[in-house]
C-alpha cells in the first residue's frame, strides 16, 4: 500500500502561478504521481492519506483518462455542434484510448450534447435554404461525419417539398444564358452546387425563356 498526499497549488501573483494554482498534484508515499486539473480532481473522490494499491491506483488513472476525455468533448462542442465520427476522430489524434473515448462520448451523448440526427438536420435545412443541390447536402453531410439513415432521412425531409430544378433556378439568379457557351457555363455551375444535370438545364432553360419572354 502508499499514502495519498494531495498538493494544491497555493495561489499567487505572478501569471504562471495563475495557471499552475489550478491544478492539483498527487503524490504516493512522497513520490510524484499524478497532477490532475482542478475540475477533474473534484470528480475522483480521494483524500488525503488514502492509502492505495495497484488496483486502486489504476483505477484512478482510467477515472482521469475518462473524465478528461469527457471534459474536452463538452469544450469542443462549446466552440461548435459536430458529429460523432468528427470527436472520435479528434480524441483519437489526442491519443486517447478507443474504450475512453467511446465511453466519453456516451456519456456526453446523455447530456444531450451529441446528437447526430439534430446535427444532420441542421446542416441539410441549412444547405437548402442557401441554394444548393441534394447531392451538395450529401457531400457536405459526409465531411461531417454524417452517413447512412441519418444523413438520408435529414436530407429526404429537407428536399421533401423542394423541387429541385425550381430550386436551381433560384440559385442561378441572373446568370446570363444568352449563349450556348453561358448556357454551358450555367450548367456547370449548377452542378458545382449539387444539382443533377437534368435540373440544371431545366433551370437554364427557364431562364432562357424568361430572358426571351
Amino acid at each position: 500500500m502508499a499514502r495519498l498526499t494531495i498538493e494544491h497549488d497555493a495561489p499567487a501573483e505572478d501569471a504562471n502561478a495563475k495557471t499552475r494554482r489550478r491544478s492539483v498534484a498527487l503524490r504516493l508515499d512522497g513520490h510524484a504521481w499524478l497532477r490532475v486539473e482542478r475540475e477533474v480532481f473534484a470528480e475522483l473522490g480521494i483524500h488525503d492519506g488514502d492509502d492505495f494499491d495497484d488496483v486502486r491506483r489504476a483505477e484512478i488513472e482510467l477515472t482521469i483518462a475518462q473524465v478528461r476525455a469527457r471534459l474536452f468533448v463538452i469544450r469542443s462542442l462549446a466552440v461548435r455542434l459536430q458529429s460523432t465520427a468528427e470527436l472520435e476522430r479528434k480524441l483519437a489524434v489526442r491519443d486517447i484510448p478507443a474504450d475512453v473515448a467511446r465511453a466519453a462520448l456516451e456519456r456526453v451523448a446523455d447530456y444531450g450534447y451529441v446528437n447526430d440526427e439534430a446535427l444532420a438536420d441542421q446542416l441539410a435545412r441549412g444547405m437548402r435554404s442557401r441554394g444548393y443541390g441534394r447531392r451538395r447536402a450529401e457531400q457536405k453531410l459526409r465531411e461531417r461525419g454524417l452517413r447512412g439513415d441519418i444523413a438520408k432521412a435529414a436530407i429526404a425531409e429537407a428536399y421533401e417539398q423542394v423541387d429541385e430544378t425550381d430550386l436551381a433556378r433560384e440559385a442561378l439568379r441572373s446568370r446570363p444564358t444568352a449563349t450556348d457557351a453561358e448556357r454551358r457555363r450555367a450548367v456547370a455551375f449548377l452542378a458545382r452546387r449539387g444539382f443533377s444535370t437534368a435540373a440544371a438545364w431545366g433551370a437554364v432553360r427557364a431562364s432562357v425563356d424568361t430572358e426571351g419572354s
